[in-house]
């Protein structure tokens, strides 16, 4: 993994979290309800990517 798509998954990392952390709890929005079980999604699947690939890397580079 390149050090900018590190940087890039992370800041998304961070940016779905703040969405989970200020969403409203009682949206009406279906839009809204599927914008949040793909963030939930993404806040579990994206620390699990990133640890994967880093450690890719480093039995790549050994």
């Amino acid at each position: 993994m390149e050090r900018t798509e590190l940087v890039q998954t992370i800041t998304l990392w961070f940016v779905v979290l703040i969405f989970i952390q200020t969403a409203s709890g009682s949206s009406d929005s279906q839009v809204l309800d599927a914008i949040g079980i793909v963030a939930i999604l993404l806040m579990y699947l994206l620390p699990v990517w990133i640890i994967v690939e880093l450690a890719s890397d480093v039995i790549r580079h050994q």
